[in-house]
């Protein structure tokens, strides 16, 4: 039995032409539906998640800035508002910095007015997207990033690790 008759039919039963054409619908039934399920999913904000703890350093702040972080714990992005992160716990040691004495010499000494903060930040992060991110910024260890909140900014804060909750 030939596999396309002399009318142009698959296996004596269907067109090929018709073939092709329910082919084709099958396909965009399928991608219309796909595309309408994953749109609920994420408009019903029920994307899988995972929560992760990230722990961050700001060198050499004030004094002032742990405080200024616990008024409020949400991150907060000027482009994005509040995201999907709030600091949990901030812990603050005296800044070691680098001075110079009056021979010329550099040398490391503990600041009287400045703090290393390390600070605990709860992401709740959505695994639509392979990397960690805080708002619309990917975070890893070593990398840098931006600690945000209504009171308080730390620019270039350390990211030195992340661990799921």
């Amino acid at each position: 039995m030939k596999m396309i008759d002399e009318k142009g039919r698959v296996f004596g039963k269907i067109n090929i032409f018709d073939l092709i054409v329910l082919l084709a619908l099958i396909v965009a039934v399928g991608g219309i539906s796909y595309k309408v399920i994953k749109d609920r999913i994420e408009g019903s904000g029920q994307a899988p998640t995972k929560t992760y703890i990230v722990t961050v350093k700001s060198s050499a702040m004030p004094a002032s800035y742990s405080e200024a972080l616990k008024k409020d714990p949400r991150i907060y992005y000027d482009n994005d508002q509040f995201v999907n992160a709030r600091i949990v716990d901030v812990r603050e040691e005296p800044a070691v910095i680098t001075v110079q004495t009056d021979d010329g010499k550099l040398v490391e000494a503990v600041s009287p007015d400045l703090k290393d903060v390390y600070i605990d930040i709860e992401v709740e992060d959505k695994l639509d997207i392979p990397d960690i991110r805080i708002g619309r910024y990917a975070v890893a260890v070593g990398g840098k990033i931006t600690v945000k909140t209504i009171y308080a900014v730390g620019a270039d804060s350390l990211v030195l690790d992340i661990r799921e909750k």
